[in-house]
């Protein structure tokens, strides 16, 4: 994963199990949220989170695309239940839109903790076949390679001067069309030189895989499962006794 961040922080050294378990229940947290102003204390606690995970690059890298999802979907869960004269307000608008950026933060710290091995490592312990895991992780490993062929086709295309910065929205749209076609061709042909790859090395001539990753169970993740334990339970027996006040 390109957005790796290597680090000693107490997220680095949990259990890749641990981590992926953590990422679920981050994921599901938001979900017992009722109000706007419950949602906001989750993802305040995921961006302390994200940077204990030192992931403080990869939100200034991204900061901007999560005011942009929440914006945007505080505006569509405004217009679609208006059109639909449905009843809506502004706190549910919010709830919702809030959801959405603690989903993207969530993924964030998991990805800031945890390399490409190490996911496919977790999906292993889980019972997934490695083939399956592999193949997952591997759209991982493309997306750099997809942004890095994009850079390196919009510098050519530069130097044959085609502007792409100061031309109307409309006439940028257009002149990336082509450049999208070369990046699909790029795409087919290092999925091609993937596939000779992987058979040159055997992968899946044996049914039984040796992994050089080796990690034990620590204190690390019995304090992180009891944590998120714990968490939860305040969280059930505060929406038992008090209805509403999530």
């Amino acid at each position: 994963m390109f957005l790796y961040e290597p680090s000693s922080s107490f997220f680095h050294k949990l259990h890749p199990v641990s981590r992926l378990l953590l990422l679920v229940a981050m994921i599901a947290g938001p979900f017992v949220a009722s109000h706007s102003a419950t949602a906001v204390s989750f993802l305040v606690a995921y961006l302390a989170m994200l940077f204990l995970a030192s992931g403080k690059r990869n939100f200034l890298r991204f900061w901007k695309l999560l005011a942009v999802f929440w914006i945007f979907s505080f505006l569509i869960w405004i217009v679609v239940p208006t059109l639909r004269r449905v009843p809506w307000s502004y706190d549910e608008a919010g709830l919702l839109a809030t959801r959405v950026d603690c989903f993207v933060l969530a993924g964030l710290v998991f990805v800031s903790s945890t390399r490409t091995e190490e996911f496919t490592y977790a999906l292993t312990r889980f019972g997934i076949p490695y083939k399956p895991a592999f193949a997952l992780s591997l759209g991982f490993r493309l997306v750099p390679l997809f942004y890095q062929n994009l850079q390196t086709i919009v510098a050519a295309q530069r130097c044959r001067g085609v502007d792409l910065q100061s031309a109307g929205f409309l006439a940028r749209v257009k002149a990336y069309i082509p450049i999208l076609a070369v990046l699909i061709s790029y795409g087919i042909r290092n999925a091609d030189l993937m596939a000779v790859s992987l058979e040159a090395k055997g992968f899946g001539y044996a049914p039984d895989r040796t992994f050089y990753l080796q990690t034990t169970f620590g204190w690390r993740d019995a304090a992180a499962g009891l944590l998120v334990l714990v968490a939860g339970t305040c969280l059930m027996v505060a929406g038992a006794r008090f209805p509403g006040a999530l």
